[in-house]
């Protein structure tokens, strides 16, 4: 005898393969669009138009790193608060350069200046980062830049 080498013969009706056709392009579809029509990302966020939201950008340059580390758990600390209390508060991240690890960038993203000013700033979570990053300031631990924008609306997030 003869055996058989490989995998067993599979068949595939058309309707099979129509169904499998129509799976495919029904995730596609859905991974592409949300309900109101927008693209989303490769991670399933809608992606926005027209928020017009208030940006803080703040730099921080820590001459020695390894000061960091303590200012970094307190925005930790702020970030936790800040996602279970603060809907309006649409991102709140801290990024390392890839160039030189002793410079990070603080993005907040707002609905508003109003929010920002208001809620945000009398919040508990403010009350407690902010002393911390004014004191490292005095010390000549970390140098602080920064401005704040609104957007345009004219691209997207």
């Amino acid at each position: 005898p003869n055996p058989r080498i490989g995998p067993p013969a599979m068949t595939c009706t058309s309707r099979d393969l129509g169904i499998a056709i129509a799976s495919v392009l029904a995730t596609l579809l859905y991974v592409r669009l949300d309900v109101g029509g927008m693209p989303r990302t490769v991670l399933g966020r809608p992606k926005a138009r027209g928020e017009r939201a208030f940006l803080l950008i703040v730099t921080l340059h820590f001459p020695d790193p390894s000061r960091s580390a303590a200012l970094l758990e307190a925005w930790r600390a702020a970030a936790d608060y800040c996602i279970e209390r603060e809907p309006f508060l649409y991102a709140y991240e801290v990024a390392q350069s890839d160039k030189d690890p002793r410079n990070y960038t603080i993005l907040e993203r707002y609905r508003s200046k109003h929010d920002y000013l208001g809620v945000h700033r009398k919040s508990s979570a403010f009350a407690a980062f902010r002393p911390q990053m004014r004191a490292m300031q005095k010390e000549g631990a970390v140098l602080v830049g920064g401005s704040s924008y609104v957007e345009t609306g004219i691209g997207f997030t």
